[in-house]
């Protein structure tokens, strides 16, 4: 049986790249899986603006090995993904699929065949039609029921799989769920149901880490947060109140209970002030204590720039279309905060800030607030246009560019004591980007969704090899 002492022997750091169950895998309709929301939304729904969908996507059910293969190749040690809920369990809840249990099993062994350590999260944005019919994540009855579907996954893949994620990013997928509108249900500032997702998303991990543990896994289990320290604009007058909303609404009620076993102390007055309410029983103060992760993931790629709320309604800016529009995002939320714009700072062509140093701060930030035992870069990358040559090659500069300056400034925040020993690349090959399509990509590995989903390693893969050894040479440990 494998250890998870065995994870950083004889290595100090895992260098891997991660993608999503939905985003890569295909075979939607395949060996019993149900029925998923984002399959039953891209196909239904007009709000699927883009009018694509991951029905093959990048086929990863049927060529895993010619992706982990390419991965090895790279010199990569480690590599993320996520378990479709559906896969395992089609009805989100009840008889489990044997046949997405063989599926998994495969993946993983190969992994391990071919070095690549793994690093699996339960949930990523995909959760079973079934459930979602019953209120989705507000309905708390949905708490118990991952707890469940995690326990037949730790059982059946706890003897080989040492990293667990419980859930990705709850705090963004709440966001784009319930204010943002553009992840199905499409709820849009809807406030209340923010703050309640986020509240039974953190309990279902809880109760998820507690089984974990109870079961005696060898192995570490935690959550994926997308950070984004809130750094305040320097005109702004009641920097207080920003900054302590402000890190609220994007970080605490997230890392408070998966570092700390708590919800922030500050949880009544902010929700109160927002004029919501969180459903909630006793028993969860200790189910939270319980429930505490190993270590932190951290998805990160920008900060949250903020001002003074004003008299102004409410607003968010979001951009799915990319160079379609001139979008950039942020929100306004009226009397409470508002995102600030600095135009010193670059932003891609989906209106996003490009600054890379945030990597440093908000990982000192983090060590310093909550020391977490470890923190993992779950991901971190660039999203972008490309165009391939006559041979399917692309020479994606800027994304080499943008991640050596993110690395310089993970390095030297490891160098000054900060507990990070593990990095993804966001993606490993190119995939469905949510409602973005395939028009935006991540990968190191180009995908040519037009022609037989041929596969080209793309110039960042070869600098991404020539980095890991590089790293483990000893020229790189010090930033």
């Amino acid at each position: 049986m494998r250890k998870f002492s065995e994870v950083f022997k004889d290595k100090d750091f895992l260098w891997g790249s991660g993608t999503a169950a939905y985003q890569c895998e295909g075979a939607w309709d395949q060996e019993k899986k149900g029925l998923g929301e984002w399959d039953y939304f891209n196909h239904k729904s007009n709000l699927n603006i883009n009018h694509v969908n991951g029905d093959v996507s990048a086929d990863f059910f049927h060529k895993y090995k010619e992706y982990i293969d390419l991965l090895a190749a790279d010199h990569q040690n480690t590599f993320r993904f996520s378990i479709a809920w559906d896969r395992i369990i089609p009805n989100g809840v009840g008889e489990v699929n044997q046949e997405g249990i063989e599926f998994y099993n495969r993946v993983i062994n190969y992994c391990i065949e071919k070095g690549l350590e793994p690093n699996v999260s339960l949930f990523h944005y995909d959760l079973p039609y079934e459930l979602a019919i019953q209120g989705g994540w507000l309905n708390r009855k949905l708490t118990d029921y991952f707890a469940s579907y995690a326990e037949v996954c730790f059982k059946n893949f706890g003897d080989r799989v040492k990293i667990w994620c419980t859930i990705n990013e709850p705090r963004y997928y709440s966001y784009c769920v319930n204010i943002v509108g553009n992840y199905p249900p499409n709820r849009k500032l809807d406030f209340q149901s923010y703050f309640q997702y986020q509240y039974n998303l953190m309990l279902a991990s809880a109760k998820a880490v507690r089984i974990f543990h109870d079961l005696k896994i060898d192995g570490i289990i935690g959550i994926v947060h997308d950070n984004g320290n809130v750094e305040i604009d320097p005109t702004t007058k009641n920097i207080k109140k920003v900054h302590l909303f402000g890190d609220f609404f994007y970080n605490r009620q997230i890392l408070c209970p998966a570092l700390l076993g708590k919800m922030p102390e500050e949880t009544e007055k902010v929700i109160n002030d927002f004029n919501c309410m969180l459903y909630k029983k006793e028993i969860d103060q200790k189910i939270f204590a319980e429930g505490k992760g190993d270590y932190l993931g951290l998805n990160l790629y920008n900060r949250q720039y903020l001002t003074d709320g004003t008299d102004k309604e409410t607003k968010v800016f979001h951009n799915n279309k990319g160079c379609k529009s001139k979008i950039t995002e942020g929100i306004r939320i009226k009397n409470v905060f508002e995102t600030s714009f600095d135009p010193n700072v670059k932003r891609n062509k989906w209106g996003r800030e490009e600054l890379p140093r945030v990597m440093y701060t908000a990982l000192k930030e983090i060590q310093q607030s909550y020391n977490p035992n470890l923190i993992l870069i779950t991901e971190n990358g660039h999203g972008g246009y490309e165009t391939a040559d006559s041979k399917g090659f692309v020479k994606d500069d800027k994304r080499i560019e943008l991640t050596s300056k993110f690395l310089h400034y993970l390095l030297k925040a490891k160098s000054e004591g900060v507990k990070v020993h593990g990095y993804y690349h966001w993606s490993a090959m190119d995939l469905y980007s949510w409602i973005n399509g395939y028009d935006k990509r991540y990968g190191l590995i180009r995908v040519d969704f037009k022609n037989n989903l041929a596969l080209t390693p793309k110039k960042s893969y070869y600098w991404y090899r020539d980095f890991i050894d590089q790293y483990f040479s000893g020229a790189l440990k010090n930033g």
